[in-house]
């Protein structure tokens, strides 16, 4: 089933990736959020997402982050989820987001693959918290 889910959003998520590219981005990481979360997540990260729909648990609303934690948006815990650091059931085990090696570090990674990949999550962190509802 786990991998019925994955292979659903990651079709999904290249209709957003194509959407991403259309988007006028306001901010650096909207386009990689559309590119890499909105088919879960939505395109405006309330948790509607087309892939979405077939997941157990639903994706979060991302937009109620901050909320949840008194009116601070927690940036590392959502890098840490999005890497994969911090197990979020919706993206698999551990082991293996839904994206798996593209943002989770790999020991053969050199020091560029390595800064990019942190940047990507940094981008599409902020951009989360851009999107947040007080």
């Amino acid at each position: 089933m786990h991998r019925t889910t994955a292979a659903l959003a990651i079709a999904a998520s290249f209709l957003f990736g194509s959407l991403a590219l259309a988007a006028d981005a306001e901010h650096p990481g909207k386009e990689l959020y559309l590119r890499y979360c909105g088919a879960c997540h939505g395109p405006n990260g309330e948790g509607d997402g087309v892939a979405g729909t077939f997941m157990r648990p639903k994706p979060i609303d991302l937009t109620q982050i901050a909320k949840q934690h008194g009116g601070a948006f927690p940036a590392r815990e959502t890098m840490a989820a999005i890497d994969g650091r911090d197990t979020v059931r919706a993206h698999g085990d551990p082991d293996m987001p839904v994206w798996g090696e593209l943002f989770q570090d790999q020991p053969t990674w050199d020091t560029r693959r390595r800064t990019d990949v942190q940047e990507r999550i940094r981008l599409i962190t902020e951009y989360i918290g851009t999107i947040q509802k007080r």
